[in-house]
């Protein structure tokens, strides 16, 4: 089976203007205080682990947090939670992201930095710079990252920097929306034409045709800003047994470069032929958010992308009523099988702890909050979906019985916003571990609840459970060089391809072979050879 997932070379450039905005909130500790502290480098510390308060007397350490919002308030209540069990009052620092370069320049360093650096920072003050802590070093106080990391070993393996050393704590994420490919689909349009949902790509066009002849448009409007997500990942898996349209793993532990493959040229070739026949909008790649969305609604149009489908209300369906799902993957005489791209879950925590701070200790063990599966103490709450969601009882809770819902609860005076009232006042940023709503939806009736069972039966079955991991690969110092200096490029030039060959622009059959040379020699091959060793490191760990 092929692996996935998508490419990231982010680089932060220097800046000269530092712009830092001190919260200087700190939490208070209602905690009683333990018998002995647990202090930093001490084998008392080891024995104390998973009890509360974590220090006799409260401490006070610094966390910085990077481009969040201090509008609502300068602290956030899932922390000052913490803190009341922990004993650890944290007094936050909050600066805009162009400010962290220069910000990390300086000598004056938080006791830690809630916050997911970029490969170039990582490695300059963590792999030749020494100034994180190696959590590898400090396992023993964090029983529940070694059981969350022994359950997901992609959690170790995405943590683990070119050195061999673990700088940032992981974050796992699994719920209803843990897709790859979010292929929208009004079924009130599909069924007005007296039509079933598709389920081979032939059967794709034949709908297309009747819903123009029916309405007077095309009745595709896809959307491929996003090689991991909306329609692109799954229509291009139809042709072949790749699933990443960009680098993958041929079954061999070899990476190869989708953007040039056969599978690839029959996919375009394939969409090319829809664009032609004016089944898929003509305007779709100069179509602005309004005009998707105006078509999106006047049910004429059955699929459609994920603004549209993530934004579409009852009220732009004629009876009032949700008629949205997605389309499962469909087969070809090129595959029969509906395998498409997966979703790690994983993402990139932050939580670098400064090789300085004199609470190393304390703070892994608070740390160790976010990888609990359970309530660490009755009452409070407190597990890992708790970094995520916040108090489990009270912002959130689910029902195990035969539906799987859940419910996310904000104040009135977030209008049920939940999303908002998480990132001002909950949280800062997302963290831990928070996989108890896999397969769970929604319990409130409307747009995410249609969405959600849409992703539970037609999407989430059929991705893969093993991928090319291109975003979680850590890479050298000289191998950063080559991905900053070619890949960008290389990208642009692709998407700019893929719209060219889709719309006719550039010939296919004509056109392909000049495509892959220039490829070729925009350093393609450089690139590969980057992710080749990177991804034989990840192999190997």
């Amino acid at each position: 089976m092929s692996m996935k997932k998508r490419i990231f070379a982010g680089v932060l450039s220097a800046v000269t203007a530092l712009s830092v905005a001190g919260c200087g909130a700190s939490s208070e500790s209602t905690g009683a205080p333990a018998s002995e502290p647990a202090s930093s480098g001490s084998t008392a510390a080891v024995s104390e682990v998973g009890t509360f308060p974590i220090v006799s007397e409260p401490i006070t350490v610094k966390g910085l947090v990077v481009g969040r919002s201090t509008n609502t308030r300068d602290d956030r209540i899932l922390w000052n939670k913490v803190s009341e069990l922990t004993g650890i009052n944290i007094e936050w620092e909050c600066i805009d992201e162009e400010a962290l370069a220069t910000y990390l320049a300086g000598s004056e360093w938080p006791d830690f930095i809630h916050h997911a650096l970029s490969s170039s920072l990582v490695n300059d003050y963590g792999v030749t710079g020494g100034r994180f802590v190696n959590y590898l070093d400090y396992l023993d106080y964090m029983p529940n990252l070694q059981a969350a990391m022994d359950k997901y070993p992609l959690m170790r393996k995405a943590s683990i920097e070119s050195n061999g050393e673990m700088y940032s704590l992981p974050g796992y994420e699994v719920s209803a929306t843990t897709v790859s490919a979010r292929p929208y689909v009004r079924t009130d349009v599909l069924e007005a034409a007296g039509l079933s949902m598709p389920t081979t790509t032939e059967e794709f066009y034949d709908a297309l045709v009747t819903l123009k002849e029916k309405n007077g448009v095309a009745s595709f409007i896809p959307e491929f800003s996003n090689d991991e997500s909306y329609w692109g990942p799954m229509l291009f898996a139809e042709f072949g047994k790749g699933t990443n349209l960009n680098f993958d793993d041929d079954g061999t532990g070899t990476v190869v470069f989708n953007r040039t493959s056969e599978q690839m040229k029959l996919y375009l070739t394939y969409m090319n032929r829809l664009y032609s026949e004016g089944l898929i909008h003509q305007e779709y790649l100069t179509l602005d958010g309004t005009s998707r969305f105006d078509a999106a609604k006047s049910g004429k149009v059955a699929f459609i992308g994920s603004g549209e489908g993530n934004n579409i209300e009852a009220s732009d369906f004629a009876d009032g009523q949700f008629h949205l799902d997605c389309m499962a993957p469909l087969t070809s005489e090129y595959d029969d099988d509906q395998t498409i791209l997966g979703k790690s879950g994983y993402f990139a925590s932050g939580f670098y702890l400064n090789k300085d701070s004199e609470y190393i200790t304390e703070l892994c063990r608070m740390f160790d909050i976010m990888y609990a599966t359970e309530e660490v103490a009755p009452g409070t709450g407190l597990l890992g979906e708790s970094f995520t969601y916040g108090i489990k009882g009270v912002d959130w809770d689910y029902d195990e019985g035969d539906e799987k819902t859940y419910t996310l609860n904000a104040p009135e005076s977030y209008d049920g916003a939940f999303t908002t009232y998480q990132y001002e006042e909950l949280i800062w940023n997302n963290a831990g571990l928070a996989d108890a709503l896999a397969g769970y939806i929604t319990s409130t009736s409307g747009n995410s609840q249609a969405r959600q069972k849409g992703f539970v039966e037609n999407v989430i079955p059929y991705q893969s459970e093993i991928y090319f991991p291109a975003s979680m690969l850590k890479f050298t110092e000289d191998e950063q060089y080559v991905l900053d200096s070619r890949l960008t490029d290389i990208q642009t030039y692709y998407k700019e391809m893929e719209g060219k060959f889709i719309t006719g622009v550039v010939d296919i059959e004509t056109g392909w072979d000049e495509y892959c040379q220039t490829l070729e020699q925009m350093g393609v091959q450089e690139v590969l050879e980057v992710y080749q060793s990177a991804y034989d490191r990840w192999n190997n760990a």
